[in-house]
């Protein structure tokens, strides 16, 4: 921290006569904190500025996340350390390609239980 006070002065601006737009000031900005889709959070969970968590990870309960998360990946602890993947590469590719996520509502409906189940062969891939 380059700041000589852990105070936020910042997020006070208004009792401050600070400006609004300078609020981020307030801390050492490490960029966007960027969460993937189909992402699971335990409880409690911190995760650092400037962090990237990859589609379908799962992040332990209590975990402090200090550094970008893979794709599919279960990381937890403080701080946090990659358990292990969800899925072999494999899987894994197959999933990144087909974005189930976005896929129309329609289309999810129909594929519902092949992802439920894990099922990646049943998929309809018929849009």
């Amino acid at each position: 921290m380059r700041s000589l006070a852990t105070y936020t002065f910042p997020i006070f601006f208004d009792e401050w006569g600070l400006y609004v737009k300078n609020i981020c000031d307030a801390w050492d900005n490490k960029g966007d904190t960027i969460i993937g889709n189909d992402v699971w959070i335990g409880y409690e969970t911190v995760i650092m500025s400037g962090v990237k968590i990859g589609d379908g990870a799962i992040i332990g309960t209590c975990a402090v996340v200090t550094k970008d998360v893979p794709t599919y990946t279960i990381v937890g602890g403080v701080p946090a350390r990659a358990i292990r993947k969800r899925f072999d590469d494999a899987t894994i590719e197959k999933l990144e390609a087909l974005q189930w996520w976005n896929w129309d509502y329609k289309n999810i409906k129909r594929n519902i239980y092949a992802i439920q189940s894990g099922n990646i062969e049943a998929l309809d891939m018929a849009v």
